[in-house]
C-alpha cells in the first residue's frame, strides 16, 4: 500500500505540477505526503544493510509493543482534552459578554476539539501555555492542570522509556537473529518476483525450518547455558547407549 500510494501520489505531484491545474498551496500539501511516502520507503530499504537491520527491527518491535500504552495515552489525553473543552465554555462570547476573556488554549486549527487535544498533546510534553489558566474557573483548570502533567508526564512518559527499554534490551540480546529476519522478511516481500511453481518443478520436499521455540527465549547467557545443558545431555544419552552395546 505504501509503494502503490507514493508512486500515485508522486504521479498526481507531477501531473498537477505540469498541467497547472491544481492550485500551488494544495500542490505543496501532495508534495510533502509523497516525500514523505518516499522518505517512508528509503528506511524500507535499509534493511538491505546489516547494520541498519537491526536498527530498524528494533523501531518496529517498540512500536509494537507500545500499542497498549499507546491507547491508554489517546483515552488519557481525550480525557482532558473534554475537561478543557467544557472549561473553555465559560469563556465564550455569552459568558464573557461584560468583560474580555482569554481562552485557555490557542486555535491551532480552528476546530476546538483538535485544538483542546493539541492543547493537552503539548502540555504533556511540556510546552505549558498557562498565560490564561487564571481568568475564569482558575481552582478548578489548574488542579486539572496538576492532574495532566503528574498522569501524562511523570507516569505515562516515563512508563514508555520502561516498555522501550524492555524491547530494547530483548532486540539486543539477539541482534543477529534480528538481522537474519529482517533480510528474510525482504525476501519474503519480493517472493512474487519469483516463478516457485517452475523453481520447485522437479523438486519432490520442501524443507519448513522454524525457531525451537521452547528455548528461544531469555537472554544470550541464558540461551548458551541451555545449550550447553542439551550438549551434556546428549552426550550422556550416547555414552549410555554405547555402555550398553558394550554389556550386550
Amino acid at each position: 500500500m505504501i509503494d502503490l500510494s507514493a508512486l500515485l501520489i508522486s504521479a498526481f505531484y507531477m501531473f498537477g505540477s505540469l498541467s497547472g491545474f491544481l492550485h500551488e498551496q494544495n500542490q505543496q500539501i501532495v508534495g510533502s505526503v509523497a516525500a514523505l511516502l518516499l522518505w517512508i520507503k528509503m528506511f524500507y530499504w535499509m534493511r538491505l544493510f546489516r547494520a541498519f537491520a537491526a536498527f530498524i527491527r528494533m523501531i518496529t518491535e517498540i512500536l509494537k509493543d507500545i500499542q497498549v500504552f499507546m491507547v491508554m495515552l489517546l483515552l488519557c489525553l481525550a480525557a482532558f482534552t473534554s475537561v478543557i473543552m467544557i472549561l473553555q465554555i465559560n469563556r465564550n462570547e455569552v459568558h464573557c459578554a461584560d468583560e474580555e476573556c482569554a481562552p485557555i488554549y490557542d486555535a491551532y486549527i480552528g476546530f476546538p476539539f483538535f485544538d483542546a487535544f493539541i492543547h493537552a498533546y503539548l502540555t504533556g510534553l511540556g510546552d505549558f501555555n498557562k498565560d490564561n489558566y487564571s481568568e475564569r474557573n482558575a481552582v478548578v483548570t489548574w488542579v486539572m492542570f496538576l492532574i495532566a502533567t503528574v498522569l501524562v508526564q511523570l507516569v505515562f512518559m516515563n512508563l514508555l522509556i520502561a516498555i522501550m527499554g524492555e524491547s530494547f534490551s530483548k532486540i539486543m540480546a539477539m541482534m543477529e537473529q534480528s538481522t537474519q529476519k529482517e533480510l528474510c522478511s525482504m525476501m519474503e516481500d519480493h517472493i512474487w518476483l519469483q516463478r516457485i511453481d517452475e523453481l520447485f518443478a522437479t523438486s519432490r520436499y520442501i524443507l519448513w525450518l522454524t525457531p525451537q521455540t521452547d528455548k528461544s527465549s531469555g537472554t544470550a547467557v541464558e540461551r548458551q547455558i541451555a545449550q550447553l545443558k542439551d550438549y551434556v545431555e546428549d552426550r550422556a544419552d550416547q555414552s549410555d547407549q554405547k555402555i550398553i552395546r558394550e554389556i550386550n
